[in-house]
């Protein structure tokens, strides 16, 4: 149910491209702050910039796995306290495709990840390309927060 209203929701934000969206210049510099909290959050190793982006109510679909719904969940998928460990060599988004209307955003990028995995004696590292889209919806005048994320991912 909630993959269908996402998918509702970016079909009506694609609708609304020819006409005149009232949004602000601050609308779209909070919405591309998002997406650079995000991107350093990663490269930094910051559980808590990642996730401050996320609505508590935020769904993220990885590729070839089931939503991923809540921020708690959310934090159990990408921040296991299992003793792994991930460490994010490098990470490079292009966008796309950015719209942002009064109160919502989407995004389309593909980006490209090296990473290395560490659980117990087992290391692997990858690098992987992917291409993913973002909804965002404006929580007040001056916050905007990720209620959906989802990508597919292509090993190279």
């Amino acid at each position: 149910m909630r993959v269908i209203q996402i998918i509702c929701i970016a079909a009506l934000l694609g609708s609304c491209g020819d006409r005149k969206s009232a949004f602000s210049e601050r609308d779209l510099d909070a919405v591309n702050q998002i997406r650079r909290d995000y991107i350093n959050g990663w490269l930094a190793g910051d559980s808590e910039t990642v996730l401050g982006i996320f609505a508590e109510d935020a769904t993220i679909i990885p590729s070839g796995v089931s939503p991923i719904v809540g921020k708690g969940e959310i934090k159990k998928y990408w921040f296991p306290n299992n003793g792994s460990e991930t460490i994010i060599h490098s990470y490079e988004v292009d966008l796309l495709e950015l719209h942002v209307s009064d109160s919502m955003a989407y995004s389309l990028e593909k980006g490209t990840i090296n990473f290395t995995y560490t659980f117990g004696e087992v290391t692997m590292t990858k690098e992987t390309t992917s291409y993913a889209s973002s909804i965002f919806r404006k929580k007040s005048e001056d916050r905007w927060e990720v209620i959906s994320r989802m990508w597919t991912t292509k090993n190279e």
